[in-house]
């Protein structure tokens, strides 16, 4: 029998993480999941309703498209802005889902929007940089082709928003918006200037922590990326609570990701009980309970886990559960 290198293994995990970020990105450039993520985080469309905002998508067929499904055109699907920003002397950088939307009216009646997706909170540095960064990059890409050198005027607004999908405690159920502001140092400046160009918005959720007034925004993404619900129960949820169609796009891809993610899910419990295993018993089962909590795994499956594991009683298994489900 041929055994699977340790480098084998992380490849396939890897793989089934990429396919899950995939399938995400494609339920996410649904247009009326993004009007409601607009609506909670753009300060611009203040009062419209989702079906308005939904209305306010470009989709231009002279720009250059990347399509979420190569090869075919789904209606349902944002196809505006290409991924892909490729700026001489910049490098490049590849967005997750990037369009534009036009508001009839207000000062800014286009704006560039970038989403991200953020499954970790710390990855070495502080994600809002990045953000901005991304906002700069949208901003210069816009040269010879919204505006010139000549008249800076033409420049476009452009939001980054973040969907932070396992924050910490102190950011659960979080919006926060990062923008340029004006600041008097002298005298008072009665003029007019055009500074209000770049929003950084950081959506959080977080799995060990949910606040009683989340709001709406959060109820969704918290149904969509739910490990325990059924893809079936979601679609119903989305449809009579957030007028959300059950399209292909959405169907295969909720299908698919809760499939990912239950692979993903146990490829890490497996992990973290054998790491704890080699230590003895109480170390294996206090890895397993924190990996199923840090996984997002109910309290209730993951005791299940324990009497499957070490053929324990439910009564044994809930003492391992108050002492070591923190």
């Amino acid at each position: 029998m041929k055994v699977k290198t340790y480098f084998a293994n992380e490849m396939e995990a890897a793989g089934r993480k990429a396919q899950y970020d995939s399938e995400a990105k494609k339920i996410l450039s649904d247009k009326t999941i993004l009007a409601w993520i607009l609506k909670y985080t753009v300060r611009e469309l203040d009062g419209y309703t989702v079906e308005e905002i939904r209305g306010f998508m470009e989709e231009d067929p002279e720009i250059s498209e990347v399509l979420v499904y190569p090869g075919k055109r789904k209606p349902e699907a944002v196809v505006g802005l290409p991924t892909v920003d490729q700026v001489p002397n910049e490098g490049e950088v590849t967005y997750d889902i990037r369009f534009r939307i036009r508001i009839p009216a207000g000062e800014h009646v286009r704006i560039i929007i970038n989403l991200e997706i953020q499954n970790d909170y710390y990855p070495g540095y502080d994600l809002v940089t990045r953000a901005v960064f991304y906002c700069g990059r949208m901003l210069s890409a816009q040269m010879d082709t919204e505006f010139t050198a000549d008249d800076y005027d033409g420049i476009q607004k452009v939001y980054s928003i973040w969907l932070c999908l396992d924050a910490p405690q102190y950011a659960a159920d979080s919006i926060t918006e990062y923008k340029m502001g004006q600041r008097r140092i002298a005298g008072y400046f009665q003029g007019k200037a055009r500074y209000d160009l770049l929003s950084v918005v950081m959506v959080c959720l977080c799995r060990k922590k949910r606040l009683e007034n989340r709001t709406k925004l959060h109820e969704l993404l918290g149904i969509l990326f739910d490990k325990e619900l059924l893809p079936k129960e979601k679609l119903e949820i989305l449809e009579r609570d957030y007028c959300i169609k059950t399209t292909v796009q959405i169907e295969e891809g909720i299908q698919k990701m809760g499939g990912l993610g239950e692979a993903i899910e146990r490829k890490g419990i497996e992990q973290g009980l054998q790491q704890g295993l080699q230590q003895g018993l109480q170390q294996g089962l206090r890895v397993l309970i924190e990996t199923c909590r840090e996984l997002g795994v109910s309290r209730e499956n993951t005791r299940n886990k324990i009497e499957g594991k070490f053929g324990m009683d439910g009564q044994t298994a809930e003492e391992c559960m108050v002492k070591y489900w923190t």
